[in-house]
């Protein structure tokens, strides 16, 4: 992440996430994607096709929930894990579990490891 107020946009969009406002969670990461690129580009926009598959989903739009979910999946598999604090991999199956089964499977959520001392 290259700032601090960068740092401060992603917390707030992984709370966003998480409190299930992913419009919001989306409006946050959208400015964040625009600036990175390579990986943290694939990363931020997969993060934002998550959201607005989980947005399209709660509104009852199946079909675009599904186009995106796929989308946000593909992106993600070329981010390494993990990125960001995000154990992207495990993520990604939370989506999967998901849309594979949603009566079953926990709404997928931003879990962040600890941020780590440096030495």
């Amino acid at each position: 992440m290259r700032s601090d107020q960068g740092a401060l946009e992603y917390l707030q969009a992984v709370a966003l996430f998480n409190a299930e406002e992913y419009f919001a969670a989306h409006e946050v990461l959208e400015p964040l994607w625009r600036r990175a690129t390579g990986t943290e580009r694939l990363f931020y926009h997969g993060l934002i096709q998550a959201a607005v598959a989980l947005h399209h989903f709660r509104r009852g739009n199946l079909r675009g929930a599904r186009r995106l979910v796929e989308r946000a999946l593909a992106r993600l598999a070329d981010v390494p894990t993990p990125f960001h604090g995000l154990d992207v991999a495990d993520f990604a199956e939370q989506l999967r579990r998901f849309f594979g089964d949603p009566a079953r499977a926990p709404v997928p959520r931003l879990i962040l490891a600890p941020p780590t001392e440096r030495t």
